[in-house]
């Protein structure tokens, strides 16, 4: 939720690659931990808790004894900690080799691994600061039982977590588990996006007035804004283009897409302002926010490559997996069939006043649903049973499209799927069952 709230795309790009990050969480973890270890040994030395009657059990111990549990208790958790890191790069491993490396990314953003590495890493540091304040109370003057009786609280939490921590990765290493998670995260991220962008176009004008505009701007030369760098675009901050077309009393047509890769010296947008000053220039392109790599922040299409992705090596002669390759088209169509319902951003934005100041590219329904299908289908080829759940799918959209352009995204998948069927040679029973997907679909096409 905290990323809908989130408007700079500056701010956006940080808390990214802080939420997939796995020295976050553990860093916040161990810091709080250090805290409340040095408040509770001001507590065990300030407060007097050891004359209450009912805490004798904790202040009434051997320094020798007490020394020797802590050392044996952060021995321990080190051992843990390594196997714990053992378990998350096998993890990464099994992830980058069998559903990708771009899988990387979800399971870095797992908050239950950063949560394990963090506590049981501030367990040890407990411990450590914990035996070193021993030297002080050998002689049986001063014993933070507290302080002892936290260090014994973690570390029988600790226990209950690696528990968690094995069930958990064994867990999200299952396929099922990894394609769901993506598709969750396609659901998000494409609900986000479209909530950000309607927001952004919220304040809207007559079609009038849009005619009057339109107009204006075919006549209107324009002029090429070239980009600085190379990279991927992560987020375009359309509201600060806006505000500074507002103030120029200007207009501007963003040509790229968050998750296009542009060049050095590439037309990334165009302008009927001919000239603008140095600082201007920098706020325009300050606005775009380019990086090495892809991400969600504002790219509906993210997800649907990740799913693709995971279909395609399932596909592969190496990995043989249909079945995962099935479930994949399954997610991709409960996407598509959630799409058909949707109204897609019109990629234009208004000033204060009502001035059209922005035009942008927005994603489409036949793009998304498009990249949802042509690559699975060109790789399915010598699997029939994944061709086979492809037209299924078609079925599912087709009893929910209500546009020409759905209706024209199933035709077109319909006649490039039943023209790679007929160019294998089938036994009639498989020819029986494509046949009857195909009539399905052509009686729900005659009926649009």
């Amino acid at each position: 939720m905290l990323l809908s709230k989130i408007k700079n795309t500056k701010i956006l790009k940080a808390y990214d690659a802080i939420k997939t990050s796995f020295w976050f969480t553990p860093c916040l973890i161990l810091s709080l931990t250090i805290l409340s270890c040095i408040s509770l040994l001001l507590i065990d030395l300030y407060a007097g808790l050891h004359s209450l009657s009912w805490l004798n059990f904790l202040y009434h111990a051997n320094a020798g004894i007490t020394r020797d549990l802590l050392t044996t208790i952060a021995s321990s958790v080190m051992t843990v900690v390594s196997i714990t890191f053992s378990i998350t790069i096998v993890a990464l491993t099994n992830a980058s080799s069998q559903f990708g490396p771009r899988l990387i990314r979800n399971f870095m953003e797992d908050s239950s691994t950063q949560v394990v590495l963090g506590v049981f890493i501030s367990l040890f540091v407990y411990c450590l600061i914990l035996v070193r304040t021993t030297d002080d109370f050998a002689g049986g003057s001063f014993l933070p039982g507290l302080t002892m009786a936290g260090a014994i609280v973690m570390t029988l939490f600790g226990i209950l977590l690696l528990i968690y921590f094995i069930h958990h990765v064994s867990l999200n290493l299952q396929s099922d588990s990894v394609i769901d998670n993506v598709y969750n995260e396609l659901q998000y991220s494409i609900n986000q996006i479209f909530k950000q962008q309607k927001e952004e176009e919220d304040t809207s004008c007559s079609t009038q007035k849009k005619q009057i505009q339109d107009a204006k701007q075919t006549n209107s030369k324009q002029f090429p804004f070239r980009s600085h760098s190379c990279g991927y675009i992560q987020a375009i901050n359309y509201a600060n283009l806006t505000n500074l077309m507002g103030r120029l009393d200007g207009h501007l047509n963003v040509l790229v897409n968050p998750g296009d890769f542009v060049v050095n010296r590439m037309i990334v947008m165009t302008s009927d302002i001919k000239q603008l000053s140095d600082e201007d220039k920098q706020t325009l392109h300050d606005c775009f926010t380019l990086g090495p790599k892809r991400t969600p922040i504002q790219d509906p299409e993210f997800a649907v490559h990740q799913l693709v992705e995971i279909a395609l090596r399932a596909l592969s002669p190496g990995i043989n997996d249909p079945y995962s390759a099935i479930a994949c088209i399954d997610k991709l169509t409960a996407s598509v069939c959630d799409l058909t319902q949707k109204n897609f951003p019109e990629g234009i934005m208004y000033d204060e006043n009502d001035i059209e100041r922005v035009t942008y590219k927005t994603t489409s329904f036949e793009n998304l649903a498009n990249i949802a299908f042509d690559q699975i289908r060109q790789y399915s080829q010598s699997c029939l049973a994944v061709q086979l759940r492809q037209l299924e799918g078609l079925i599912r959209i087709a009893e929910q499209a209500n546009r020409s352009t759905h209706w024209s995204f199933i035709r077109h998948q319909k006649l490039m799927i039943e023209h790679e069927l007929e160019q294998q040679q089938l036994v009639d029973l498989d020819k029986k069952e494509a046949s009857i997907r195909l009539q399905t679909l052509s009686k729900l096409l005659d009926n649009a």
